[in-house]
């Protein structure tokens, strides 16, 4: 299979190396310095595994040089959403498949309104990577759990093709035929984990110990679950209860978000993308989320990044 990756950062980056190595075409669109860099050097991932360097059958900021994918790997950040999901349509043919591992539930719902449903998969990935440099990956845990499969259930032999080819990477990729389940629950945790890392400015081990905000996190994660509910998926509030032990007694405490991240080196935040997108969607369901829209509102001001000196 040809394979196109619309996003080679640090999930795009990490899954492109996976995906040569086991053997696929892959095609990346990029721009500016990255696309030099991946184009004359290609892609370097370093984790505990080691330094590992791969080259592109093509690398373009043209997705019309780059051609229909039979796969294509939409892994941008959710603000690029719009526009990377417009600028990929010529590698998109009727037969493509779209699978996304965007965090949130706002890249699949944009993605559904500007091409076929029956072409669309989502997925979650729980990969903790940063960006060192333009080219260069850095895995910052050893966790690879990743999931995905259709919109709509179907046929999932390429899922399974996949799934297996990435197991045999070492990533533990999984696919399903309903996903959307497992989504949900990843997105209870993930918008509260987010504001909350960025809120604090700490890993998750320096704000989990306290009764006070093992409280927040678990009154966050409840407001996603109402919402999910409420756009018909089974979300029950159980989720968050196993959540909040879980993080609290299972977790690495030096795991960090990835909004923390992105905060921390003075990028642009996913912050529409996670947490605007609940506070809209609970608005347009009648529903209240206090705790999202106080962080969006103070985390506003980071949105697009440090401003220039």
């Amino acid at each position: 299979m040809k394979i196109g990756i619309v996003g080679a950062g640090a999930i795009g980056g990490y899954f492109a190396v996976q995906l040569v190595e086991a053997g696929y075409e892959v095609v990346v669109l990029a721009r500016g310095k990255n696309r030099e860099v991946l184009s004359k050097k290609g892609l370097t991932l370093t984790s505990e595994k080691g330094v590992e360097t791969v080259k592109f059958a093509a690398v373009s900021d043209s997705a019309a040089e780059l051609g229909v994918c039979d796969v294509v790997l939409f892994t941008v950040k959710s603000q690029s959403t719009e526009q990377a999901s417009e600028d990929m349509r010529p590698m998109v043919g009727p037969k493509t498949e779209i699978i996304s591992l965007q965090n949130g539930l706002y890249g699949i719902e944009t993605l559904a309104g500007k091409y076929e449903e029956g072409q669309l998969s989502p997925g979650i990935t729980y990969i903790p990577a940063v960006v060192d440099a333009p080219g260069q990956v850095l895995r910052t845990g050893s966790l690879t759990r990743t999931v995905f499969g259709p919109l709509h259930p179907r046929d999932t032999a390429l899922h399974d093709e996949l799934a297996a080819a990435l197991q045999k990477q070492g990533t533990d990729a999984f696919a399903r035929r309903e996903p959307m389940k497992e989504i949900w629950s990843k997105y209870v945790v993930l918008a509260p984990f987010h504001l909350i890392g960025c809120l604090t400015r700490l890993p998750v081990g320096g704000w989990i110990g306290t009764a006070e905000m093992q409280d927040l996190f678990f009154r966050a994660m409840k407001e996603v679950c109402a919402l999910g509910r409420a756009k018909g998926a089974d979300v029950p509030d159980t989720i968050a209860e196993k959540q909040v032990h879980f993080v609290k007694t299972t977790a690495n405490p030096a795991t960090k978000a990835s909004m923390l991240e992105d905060l921390e080196r003075g990028k642009p935040l996913e912050l529409e993308g996670i947490v605007g997108w609940i506070c809209r969607e609970s608005k347009k369901h009648g529903l209240e989320s206090p705790i999202h829209d106080i962080a969006y509102a103070l985390l506003l001001a980071h949105r697009d990044g440090r401003p220039a000196a």
